[in-house]
């Protein structure tokens, strides 16, 4: 499962594959982005990466937040056009799209729809067993598959309660 936190500034993304009863990072990182460069281009370099990470760890899906209109209507945008990079290169690659309200992802993580960032990063770095991520770009990026890749054991389990269920 990749999960990617979409931005023209810093994009964090990662791999995260269920292993038993929990769940394992399989890489993650950051894709810094200069301001420098005009806005087409950080979003093809966006859509570049992306699409490399698609080709390489092959996931099932990709996870992303849920478009959200923040205070600044600029960031909204620029947010937006991230977002769509990131679409472009999930469709081109043929892999399916499964996007997540903020509230939802910090819920299915660390148990409280309105945790901060240190507690998120935190929640992360427990459920991978693993060194908190350096950036909560990354951090995010890793609960986004977490999301996923939980709510799936739920939707499995609730599958298969109903199955046995006379």
């Amino acid at each position: 499962m990749l999960g990617i936190d979409p931005g023209t500034a810093v994009t964090g993304w990662g791999v995260v594959e269920t292993a038993g009863t929990g769940f394992r990072c399989v890489a993650s990182g950051t894709l810094h982005l200069s301001s420098r460069r005009p806005l087409a281009g950080r979003l093809q370099q966006i859509r570049t990466v992306v699409a490399a990470l698609l080709d390489e760890h092959d996931p099932a899906a990709l996870a992303l937040e849920k478009a959200f209109v923040a205070h600044n209507v600029q960031s909204a945008f620029r947010l937006g056009e991230a977002r769509g990079a990131v679409l472009i290169a999930a469709a081109e690659a043929g892999v399916s799209v499964f996007e997540y309200a903020p509230a939802a992802v910090k819920l299915a993580v660390v148990g409280y729809g309105r945790a901060d960032k240190r507690q998120m990063v935190r929640g992360v770095a427990l459920r991978l067993g693993a060194p908190a991520a350096e950036r909560a770009d990354e951090a995010d990026a890793l609960a986004l598959a977490l999301c996923h890749l939980i709510g799936a054991r739920w939707r499995g389990l609730a599958g298969s309660r109903r199955e046995v269920a006379p």
